[in-house]
């Protein structure tokens, strides 16, 4: 291992002069990359268990037990964690957010059956990072399996049937992006990529997934800015920034406008979503509504302006009590509602790692065929961040995507250790 690894991964017993897979057992290494090949073909299934618990969390466990074993046995991990020092404050963030949910429960005396809900989703988040960072600090190609077995993920909408029956959607969307983003690169380079996003684009927009079809839309024009020279396109992205900043108030209010029943009722209830949770947390920043609002008005002001935003876009099929069970739809915003901007203390420091780690890639990072889908997981993280969410499967994603920052940030400092002077992707 070279000399700027040896520095991040000081904390674990490696050969010296060895890469990552070469200091993990050959059979370790198989074991790490057939459960990452299964965490994504087991991406959507789910046990009902105190709420609805993804598969892969069982797996996650088992990566845990494993390594818990081989530290008893071994007196060491079974291989190397990426940058141990980031995953340290990573998950001293949750546990003060682990801390400002319980404060939360405890001062509102929230619901034992709620409060162990909550309770479990921070700690299973941190399981799933801990996890996660087992399997990718081992070898590299554990996001690769991971990625290829979630182009088989549209096996459970086989099984079980997709959501409101729409099987592009809810079924073959992400697989087919996924299989298109690890291809087009690796067989046809930047270029390839940048034509295969804009296509992808075009073909979600046209079957009705607008998110992902902005998400793909916007990765096509993002690594068409790694044609141009590195200092000019770090102003581009500065100045980019400040521009969707400025129009982001106009652009929310565009993509909740009338454009389609279908449309038209997703976007009444998620802008009633994020105007309850932010007027729950408004009432109570620092100590939050407790978990799932059990003891709190939220979902009744839910309701409520759900009934009146209907009203106003000419739109109804809502039932008035049908709010049972409803999972907000923002991550962070329904961490500062639940638990206070204490209990949402995870998700600023992961929001701010992600828009690091959109600028890594987008600069100071080498061109990679797997670079495109590192960009799209870290936009489909922010997008999931703001509009997704903070239960179930996306756990799991959050904390892979926490883990993929954890190795980009590896990877810088070896990029900083190995020429501090020069510019890795100069255009």
């Amino acid at each position: 291992m070279n000399s700027a690894a040896t520095t991040i991964f000081d904390e674990i017993p490696v050969r010296e002069g060895a890469e990552e897979s070469d200091a993990v057992p050959q059979s370790v290494l198989l074991f790490y990359l057939g459960t990452a090949f299964l965490l994504g073909v087991l991406n959507q299934f789910s046990i009902r268990m105190v709420g609805l618990m993804p598969v892969n969390e069982l797996l996650l466990c088992a990566v845990l037990g494993h390594a818990a074993l081989w530290l008893v046995l071994a007196h060491r991990l079974p291989g190397p964690l990426p940058a141990p020092r980031l995953l340290g404050v990573i998950l001293a963030c949750q546990v003060l957010g682990f801390a400002g949910y319980m404060l939360s429960d405890l001062w509102r005396q929230s619901q034992t059956g709620d409060m162990i809900r909550g309770w479990s989703r921070m700690l299973f988040l941190a399981i799933d990072i801990g996890a996660f960072s087992l399997l990718f600090g081992a070898t590299r190609r554990a996001f690769t399996f991971l990625q290829i077995g979630l182009i088989f993920s549209f096996v459970e909408c086989l099984v079980h049937g997709p959501l409101f029956g729409d099987y592009w959607k809810f079924g073959f969307a992400f697989p087919v992006t996924l299989a298109v983003l690890l291809a087009a690169p690796r067989w046809f380079g930047d270029r390839g990529a940048i034509a295969a996003c804009l296509l992808l684009g075009a073909v979600h927009s046209l079957l009705d997934f607008r998110s992902l079809g902005g998400v793909c839309l916007l990765l096509g024009a993002l690594l068409a800015l790694r044609s141009i020279h590195l200092l000019t396109r770090k102003f581009v992205l500065l100045g980019g920034s400040l521009l969707v900043l400025c129009v982001l108030p106009w652009g929310i209010q565009r993509a909740f406008s009338d454009s389609g029943d279908r449309a038209t009722r997703s976007n009444v209830e998620r802008s009633a979503m994020l105007q309850a949770a932010w007027e729950g947390f408004a009432k109570s920043p620092l100590l939050g509504q407790g978990s799932w609002f059990s003891n709190s008005n939220v979902m009744d002001e839910f309701l409520i302006i759900r009934t009146q935003n209907a009203r106003l876009a000419g739109v109804g099929g809502f039932a008035d009590d049908d709010a049972d069970g409803m999972a907000i739809h923002s991550q962070i915003l329904v961490a500062l509602a639940e638990g206070g901007v204490f209990g949402a203390a995870f998700f600023f420091a992961y929001g701010a790692l992600l828009l690091w780690g959109v600028w890594f890639c987008l600069t100071d990072a080498p061109w990679d065929w797997e670079l495109p889908v590192r960009i799209f997981v870290l936009l489909i993280a922010f997008w999931n961040l703001l509009m997704s969410p903070f239960s179930g499967t996306h756990r799991v994603e959050i904390a892979m995507a926490v883990v993929l920052l954890l190795l980009l940030w590896k990877q810088r400092a070896q990029l900083l250790h190995s020429s501090p002077s020069s510019t890795p992707c100069d255009g």
